[in-house]
Formats: C-alpha cells, sequence, structure tokens
C-alpha cells in the first residue's frame, strides 16, 4: 500500500468516528427530552431524536420510558401544539389508561311464575222430594245436615258470589210454582248467610218449573226437577 492510499483510508475512518460519536454515547441513543406547557397551561413533553442513526421507534422508545406506566399521548391537535411533521420531533404527555369497562353481569333468566289455580265453582244441589216438605219452603233437618256439611267444608273461604236457583216440577200453576221455587231458593240462601258461609254477593231466584233436568211426565222426573241449586264463585 502506497503513502497516497494510506492516507486516504485513514481519512474515511476519521470522519466514520465523528458521525457515531454524534448519535450515541456511553448513555445510550442520542435523545433529548424537555418539558414544555401549551397555550392553554397542559403539561407536556418534547423528545427530539435527531441523530443520523436515530429514527422515530427510538425517540418513542424514550417517551415510553418517560412516561412509566403512562400511556404516551402523542399531541395532534391541542392548543398550542400542532402534529409534528417527523416523527423524530414528538410532542406528548402521558396519560393513565382507562380501564376496561366490566363484563356485564350474566343475565339470569327467571322462572315465568306459576299459573294461579284455576278454582271451579262449587255446586250443590237439594232434592225437593226428600229435603223439603210437600208444598212446603221449611227445611228439612236433613236439608240442614248437608247445608251444614257444605258450610264446614268451605270455612275459612271467602266467595266472590253465593247464587241460590230454585226450580219446581210442571204441577200446579205457573204463578204457584214461581212463588214456591222463590221462597225454597231464599231459605236456603238465608241459612248458608246466617250459618258461616261467607260471600261478597247473595241471590236468590225462583224459577218455578223452567230448566227441567228430568221429564215432568213420570214421578221420578218431577221428583228430580223439584231441587234447589247452590252455586259459590271464588
Amino acid at each position: 500500500m502506497n503513502t497516497k492510499m494510506l492516507t486516504k483510508t485513514l481519512a474515511v475512518s476519521v470522519i466514520a468516528a465523528a458521525v457515531l460519536a454524534g448519535c450515541s454515547s456511553t448513555t445510550g441513543p442520542a435523545f433529548n427530552i424537555s418539558e414544555i406547557q401549551t397555550s392553554n397551561g397542559q403539561k407536556a413533553f418534547r423528545a427530539e431524536c435527531h441523530g443520523l442513526f436515530e429514527n422515530g421507534s427510538a425517540c418513542m422508545t424514550a417517551a415510553q420510558k418517560m412516561c412509566g406506566n403512562q400511556k404516551v399521548n402523542v399531541l395532534e391537535t391541542i392548543a398550542g401544539t400542532k402534529t409534528p411533521s417527523d416523527s423524530r420531533d414528538v410532542i406528548f404527555n402521558c396519560v393513565t389508561p382507562a380501564e376496561p369497562a366490566p363484563a356485564p353481569a350474566p343475565v339470569v333468566a327467571q322462572p315465568a311464575p306459576a299459573p294461579a289455580p284455576v278454582v271451579a265453582p262449587r255446586k250443590l244441589t237439594l232434592g225437593a222430594a226428600t229435603n223439603f216438605a210437600v208444598d212446603s219452603a221449611v227445611l228439612t233437618p236433613n236439608a240442614k245436615q248437608i247445608l251444614d256439611k257444605f258450610i264446614a267444608d268451605a270455612q275459612g273461604v271467602k266467595f266472590s258470589s253465593l247464587t241460590v236457583s230454585g226450580y219446581t216440577d210442571s204441577t200446579a200453576s205457573v204463578s204457584h210454582n214461581l212463588a214456591l221455587s222463590d221462597r225454597r231458593a231464599r231459605a236456603v240462601m238465608d241459612y248458608l248467610k246466617a250459618h258461616g258461609l261467607n260471600a261478597d254477593i247473595y241471590s236468590a231466584k225462583g224459577y218455578g218449573k223452567a230448566n227441567p233436568i228430568a221429564s215432568n211426565a213420570t214421578v221420578a222426573g218431577r221428583a228430580e226437577n223439584r231441587r234447589v241449586e247452590v252455586v259459590v264463585t271464588p
């Protein structure tokens, strides 16, 4: 190697050494972070990384070290600052990361309420052949015994209505039968009411020979038609 070539090699080595010294040091990459204040008084920082071998990534790494556990927030359109055109000149502040929204509580399907039990109206029929004397509306001991059991079975229950309907067979006149059936129906209603059957509404009516349940052409049929029907509705 001649003297002229050796001189050129040494010159290149000196230039390279000078460049490295300008962008790195014994303490790490060459960057500068300074505290600034925006025009609205907000505290911020400026990171400058202009070394020949620096880049935006190194500058952001420096900013993250400055913020520690907080998040680097690059200020883009805040009063008093402008978006840096060079990522190696970054204006930023440090913000606490937002807590993730709690997961919604699981929706527990509620069982549908059980439907209210349907209570059918209760019905009692008193046959005139055994519970009333002929052409009489006076309750016999047998009739009272049946009604007493009906009252005992309904003990503690309040009904919405008590309806008593009286009927006769087809013998005798229409007016006579209507009056007799009405007296028998009222006798039954009064007894039930006086002996503890509880209802909001009490009603009694005689229908005479209407609504027969058997043939009036026979003795047995006429006996079935002479009756009093009691209906209680929950």
